[in-house]
């Protein structure tokens, strides 16, 4: 939900910048756990019924989305301090007259 004008351009810029990236490509760490997330998924469906699957799956998706949103939240404050900080640069003026 977009809640300001602010969080509108935010967004955009994050689905730009992003848009067609390949992370096993760019990133070792991404790579990495990846297979090891795809090792762990096998382990999973042989060790437990479809039932048990489906939940920690169900588990892991709400998991993930408490992660990104928190992720996100930062992202945001970083990129609003960040605009403060250019602001203030450009407006500072000597302290003395």
């Amino acid at each position: 939900m977009v809640k300001s004008i602010f969080d509108l351009l935010t967004t955009a810029s994050e689905m730009e910048s992003l848009d067609g990236l390949d992370l096993e490509k760019v990133s070792s760490d991404y790579y990495h756990a990846y297979q090891k997330m795809l090792e762990y998924q096998t382990q999973i469906k042989h060790a437990l019924p479809a039932e048990m699957q489906k939940i920690l799956m169900e588990l892991d998706d709400e998991y993930t989305c408490m992660r990104i949103s928190g992720g996100d939240v930062y992202y945001r404050q970083g990129f609003s301090d960040a605009m403060r900080l250019i602001m203030q640069t450009l407006t500072w003026g000597p302290a003395r007259s």
